[in-house]
């Protein structure tokens, strides 16, 4: 019994320091594992989804890369689907983003790009979708997208629209000196012009959900600076808090829609499309 005792000893003291060994290698698998995921995560394409593609998708979009290459559909429906690039909205033209550190350095020198933050998350937040069937619609619906906003101020009307065909119409609110174009920070104006919709976003605060606008462009900041004033910054379309439901042109010069068609907005409308605002 004594020398059963010993050898059970001495074998659980071995198998401690066996395990012990083998416990820093399994950290290392696991590393490993997590590394792979990342840089190939998700299913994988196969030609046999051609067969499963969404009723209505449109598959006659040609999108082009950084060097103004063209890409049809099959081209990078296989790209999107397995995380290697994204598409995104330059103003009238799709184009495609390479998930890759070349293109990540490229976008780092430039602040202000296109839908920089949808580029940035995708590249960050890497697609670990398993449903073949979520991931064909995800794209689907990209490439539903309507292409164009027109802000009509005088009607408090925007209407969305997608190859000249009208999608939706919202009402609006906007500044609370919405008469004429907007020249200086704190004129309570909405900007008039082209300009585009970025950095499309979930808020933190009372108004709910936001597309930025690129106001100031080149030509307000010539003008304010030939007044002597700023042209100020900070010019969007997000919600409308509780306590302004009902009230009318409230903004600081921004474009207000209620909540739910912001919501609407927020599905129909990639970072990127031009907004177009008159009088």
């Amino acid at each position: 019994m004594k020398y059963f005792a010993l050898f059970f000893l001495f074998g659980s003291v071995i198998a401690y320091c066996v395990w012990k060994q083998m416990e820093p290698i399994e950290k290392v698998k696991s590393k490993i594992l997590l590394q792979n995921a990342k840089e190939d995560p998700g299913i994988k394409w196969h030609d046999s989804l051609y067969k499963h593609l969404p009723k209505g998708i449109d598959t006659s979009i040609v999108v082009n890369d950084s060097k103004e290459n063209p890409f049809k559909f099959a081209q990078y429906v296989k790209l999107v689907f397995n995380h290697k690039a994204i598409i995104f909205r330059d103003k009238k033209v799709w184009r495609l983003h390479r998930l890759t550190e070349d293109s990540q350095d490229s976008l780092q020198k430039d602040d202000y790009a296109v839908a920089s933050r949808e580029r940035w998350d995708a590249w960050r937040y890497p697609d670990t979708i398993t449903s073949w069937k979520v991931k064909l619609e995800d794209i689907a619906n990209t490439l539903a997208q309507a292409d164009h906003i027109l802000v009509l101020k005088a009607k408090h009307k925007m209407i969305i629209t997608r190859k000249g065909k009208v999608v939706k119409t919202f009402n609006i609110d906007m500044g609370f000196n919405p008469i004429g174009n907007k020249v200086k920070e704190g004129d309570g104006k909405t900007p008039e012009g082209i300009y585009n919709v970025d950095h499309k976003y979930i808020r933190r605060d009372k108004f709910y959900k936001s597309f930025l606008i690129s106001y100031p462009d080149a030509n307000d900041k010539s003008i304010a600076k030939q007044r002597g004033v700023k042209a100020g910054y900070g010019v969007s379309i997000h919600g409308t808090t509780p306590a302004k439901v009902n009230a009318k042109d409230w903004t600081a010069g921004c474009i207000a829609l209620q909540n739910k068609d912001i919501d609407t907005l927020f599905k129909y409308i990639a970072s990127g499309t031009v907004i177009e605002i008159r009088k």
